[in-house]
């Protein structure tokens, strides 16, 4: 592996030929190459960084891209015209050294440097703080104290590194973090969105997000779990509100890594469903906000004698709307989110045996391939709940029946999903004589509501189901002017 990056450092510094520029692969390269972990990204320093940027890619035929992130010490990206994939990321050296350059560093695992020779070839780790036995023994430090005051993104970084490379932190740096934790206030949302995500797509993030919130990170990232805290809920449940929100994480976790076993012949829609965009990190976080909205609709039933949460997913998804501007989703990712926490009841509903296959279907329409992450959620919430009320059939209903829709989701389900598939189309309707409006939608709705509940089956019954409906109408209107 590293022969091939001495041979990429070769290729990109060896035409520069200029004995008086020094450089030094930095960060994230050297700590993956300490771990015997592959190296995706490639950061050198050196002095007069823009000279020799702009010196190579006059050499190189390559671009440079400035990026402004770090004024103290900016960084060029070469790449090659020819290979958009190849790229190289120098920075400006600070403070004339690169010793100096490293103690500016956040963790000791990333404060470490290797000399590049003109060959291309690398020296010997350069390691001032004790990143390489850090490494060795499992642990995540601070370079020094004022680490996450220079930038309080490194406290959500800490936890990421954590859960990514495995490593935990340190009791010295989770004081840091408590004691810093309110400067997370100052990150831009698309920022503290950029960590949350990759925490999240970890595979045992739940014990990361514990973390979050035992070293007081959590309410700074979303202050409204503040309220979820010390919440009863109906006898419904077993757990407050906000235990109750990690167990429904913890078994979203577990069915999305080990689908096999909670799927069994659903297991490749479920792997599919997960490999598209971010959809494992989405899930997660409608787990941890489904119940955002239970503290502020709390109220009690004197009729019932039990407490209520009327409208919650509405107040919730309202909540979840506001938080998910503020993280600076994509609009894609926030109506997904949105949508999750407004339909998280209304998921639960439709597995009773009692309920048309039509009303399912308008749910399905709506949410497309992400039904699937619906009916997961649903299935991690009713197993939370354990409550005296809760039987273990009235949990059972609900599982049998998603396992089921699970696995024939994609053969029996989704094709009828694509407008394509509708027996009916508006153009069929303008041939009996219907003019454009709200009326021909509202006939192509009932059409396919009687497709979906299975009334008519293929084109000529409902063309003929088309055809008595019109007459219908057109008799009703002449009764209603006569």
């Amino acid at each position: 592996m590293w022969d091939s990056i001495e041979k990429k450092l070769k290729n990109w510094l060896s035409p520069l030929k200029d004995a008086e520029t020094v450089f030094h692969l930095v960060g994230g390269a050297v700590r993956d190459r300490e771990m015997g972990r592959p190296v995706t990204d490639m950061d050198l320093v050196c002095k007069d960084a823009k000279r020799a940027a702009e010196k190579l890619a006059s050499i190189q035929n390559a671009a440079v891209i400035r990026f402004l992130k770090n004024p103290e010490a900016p960084c060029y990206r070469l790449v090659n015209r020819s290979d958009k994939g190849d790229h190289l990321d120098i920075s400006e050296l600070r403070d004339g050294s690169i010793s100096a350059d490293l103690a500016h560093r956040d963790f000791t695992i990333n404060a470490m440097a290797i000399p590049i020779y003109p060959d291309g070839q690398l020296g010997e780790t350069i390691d001032p703080f004790g990143g390489i036995t850090d490494i060795k023994k499992k642990r995540i430090r601070v370079t020094g104290p004022a680490v996450f005051e220079k930038d309080p993104l490194r406290i959500l970084r800490a936890v990421r590194f954590s859960a990514e490379l495995g490593l935990s932190l340190t009791t010295d740096t989770l004081d840091l973090i408590r004691l810093h934790a309110g400067k997370i206030d100052q990150i831009a949302g698309e920022r503290i969105w950029a960590e949350l995500k990759r925490i999240l797509q970890n595979e045992n993030s739940t014990a990361f997000i514990r973390l979050m919130d035992e070293s007081q990170v959590l309410t700074r990232v979303f202050p409204e779990i503040s309220d979820m805290k010390d919440c009863p809920q109906n006898a419904y449940h077993h757990l407050d509100v906000w235990p109750h929100t990690m167990v429904v994480l913890r078994h979203c976790e577990k069915m999305i890594n080990d689908p096999t076993h909670h799927f069994g012949q659903g297991a490749e829609t479920v792997k599919k469903h997960f490999i598209t965009g971010h959809r494992t990190a989405l899930l997660k976080l409608t787990a941890l906000l489904h119940d955002v909205g239970k503290p502020s609709t709390r109220g009690y039933d004197t009729t019932t004698r039990r407490i209520t949460f009327h409208g919650h997913d509405k107040v919730g998804a309202e909540r979840v709307d506001q938080i998910a501007r503020r993280l600076r989703l994509s609009n894609l990712e926030r109506t997904y989110l949105v949508t999750m926490v407004a339909e998280h009841l209304h998921i639960l509903f439709l597995a009773k045996p009692e309920v048309k296959p039509s009303t399912r279907m308008r749910l399905f329409r709506t949410l497309k391939d992400d039904t699937v992450s619906l009916i997961i959620h649903g299935m991690a919430d009713i197993l939370a709940i354990r409550g005296p009320i809760s039987t273990r059939a009235y949990r059972q209903i609900y599982l049998s029946w998603a396992r089921k829709t699970i696995a024939t989701f994609n053969q029996s389900i989704k094709p009828h999903l694509s407008p394509k598939n509708d027996l009916v189309r508006g153009k069929d309707l303008l041939t009996f004589g219907m003019s454009p409006g709200p009326g021909l939608g509202k006939v192509l709705a009932r059409i396919r509501q009687a497709q979906d509940d299975g009334r008519v089956q293929n084109r000529t019954a409902a063309l003929a189901l088309a055809k008595k409906m019109i007459l219908t109408s057109v008799e009703t209107n002449a009764k209603t002017e006569n």
